[in-house]
């Protein structure tokens, strides 16, 4: 129970900020257009793209290694020098980088980077690059967290951070529809206003880690790190990248408008997508504990009960999102944004993927096999890009390639979604093989409902005109309802199932634990 409320804990303040966040966009993407929207988002994540470096698997390290109990002075102080050091390095590599993209002729008497620095903005790659700096050196301490089990010292910084920054955006956006900045200032405005929300941030988690020890690394504890972080370091380089490379790959092939269509829907996915960073950060440290106990079966019904429970909550969310895609867009967003529907519907399912995904992958990592889930995410990641490279451009022609399909942004989408099917696949044949789980027939059944109830949804979507937020709600609300219904009809949702919810949800019981974690220590 105590993980579970966790999850939720993290769940639940993910979703706060997604909110938060989303209305903060809707604002942006009325009031600036969708090329404004694009030219940061191809910013944020042309300078993202080299965060890479700063990881290299040594955060998951971090956070198994404290888990497990090793000692934490000297844990954060070597993951601290581990991961300013790779900062620097990246840093160096930005540099390098930044001057081929403006060097004036480097190769054939063609700019390097004009295909991919296409920056019109000054000094808007500056804001972004300190805000990942800061993001990557406050990832110590916010890890740490992870690794001790301190939920509520994680989501709280996030929830202030988040809502400054979001009424930052605002205001951007009501300045620039005003005229009394230009738009160009407005594209700075956005990067300001995320570096001013990343700082606050760090205040917040640096007041609540002002007690933590940090010792002299040593070099046992940078071996043990070094143990586990190396098999995964690829794997660590692939994921971040995917983070990156879809939106990198739109702006060089098409155009920012394009960029700023997927960014926009591509925020909506992210409702789904926080489960699995809760999971992520809180599943973790407990299957590590039972690993290091020997506890295999405790593992098994973790990783079952989990994937059972997710599935539950998230299937009908993008069963809905996927019916009412268009709806979605037009209330919450604007019907500029209207062209990238598909990609909404594919990025959703994809987000879904991902999530059921993530206990099978923490079940292998934090059973020691984390090569395992190396292999498999490079293979899917390389699959991805490659996909990419195929489905988004309508031609490459210093590859000689053309007549490509040209699909841009669902193209994206779309080698998003085959990538995690991969991947999906993969992770359950491995986790058979090595730790004996095996598929569970209740998550088959989830899929069946989802699909039943959404086909209903769908004839009533095709007969009715929904134009209203409330609207949206209530029939997505009917959706859900009636999803739940039939599980229930079919033995599938039971009476232990919903006092389980009810339990890790309950209002009296999250405030008594947010209260006792952030006491001091």
């Amino acid at each position: 129970m105590a993980t579970s409320r966790k999850i939720a804990l993290l769940f639940g303040a993910e979703n706060i900020n997604a909110i938060i966040g989303w209305i903060a966009l809707l604002f942006v993407a009325r009031k600036m257009g969708a090329e404004v929207l694009g030219e940061f988002s191809y910013a944020m994540s042309l300078v993202g793209g080299f965060t890479f470096i700063a990881f290299f698997g040594f955060r998951m390290a971090h956070v198994k290694r404290i888990s497990e109990g090793l000692d934490l002075g000297k844990c954060i102080g070597t993951f601290l020098s581990i991961r300013l050091f790779l900062i620097s390095i990246m840093l160096v590599v930005f540099a390098f980088f930044y001057w081929l993209w403006t060097a004036p002729e480097i190769m054939y008497g063609v700019p390097f980077g004009k295909e991919f620095y296409d920056i019109k903005t000054p000094n808007l790659l500056l804001f972004i690059l300190l805000y990942y700096i800061i993001f990557l050196a406050i990832g110590v301490v916010r890890a740490t967290f992870s690794g001790l089990e301190q939920s509520a010292r994680v989501a709280i910084p996030n929830i202030v951070g988040t809502t400054t920054r979001s009424i930052l955006f605002i205001y951007a956006a009501f300045m620039v529809s005003s005229g009394d900045i230009k738009p160009e200032k407005g594209v700075l405005w956005l990067a300001a206003s995320e570096l001013i929300g990343i700082l606050i941030i760090s205040i917040i988690s640096l007041w609540y880690f002002r007690d933590y020890p940090i010792s002299k690394p040593d070099k046992e504890t940078f071996n043990s790190y070094k143990l586990f972080a190396f098999p995964v370091a690829a794997a660590s380089i692939f994921g971040v990248l995917k983070q990156y490379l879809d939106k990198i790959f739109i702006g060089i092939f098409w155009a920012a408008t394009d960029v700023g269509l997927y960014f926009g829907v591509q925020r909506i996915a992210i409702f789904i997508g926080t489960m699995a960073l809760a999971i992520e950060e809180m599943l973790l440290p407990s299957v590590s504990k039972l690993h290091s106990k020997k506890g295999t079966e405790k593992i098994k019904s973790l990783i079952y009960d989990t994937e059972r429970y997710v599935a539950m909550v998230c299937i009908p969310i993008v069963a809905m999102t996927v019916v009412w895609s268009s709806e979605i867009i037009e209330v919450f967003i604007s019907r500029e944004f209207l062209p990238a529907t598909r990609i909404l519907q594919l990025l959703a399912l994809a987000a879904l993927i991902r999530v059921v995904n993530r206990p099978w992958s923490i079940a292998l990592r934090g059973s020691d096999r984390p090569d395992l889930t190396s292999m498999i995410n490079i293979f899917s990641s390389i699959i991805n890009i490659l996909l990419m490279i195929i489905l988004i451009p309508k031609e490459i022609p210093h590859l000689g390639l053309s007549n490509l399909p040209g699909l841009g942004g669902e193209g994206a989408a779309l080698a998003v979604l085959i990538s995690e099917l991969i991947l999906s696949i993969s992770l359950r044949i491995m986790c058979y093989s090595y730790l004996e789980l095996k598929p569970q027939i209740h998550f088959f059944v989830q899929i069946f409902v989802a699909i039943i109830v959404g086909l209903g949804m769908w004839q009533i979507q095709m007969a009715v005109s929904v134009d209203r937020w409330y609207e949206l709600f209530l029939f997505s609300a009917l959706g859900g309802f009636l999803y739940v219904f039939v599980l229930a009809a079919a033995g599938a949702f039971t009476m232990k199932d919903f006092q389980f919810f009810w339990n890790t949800m309950n209002p009296k019981a999250m405030t008594s634990y947010v209260g006792d974690e952030l006491k001091r220590k």
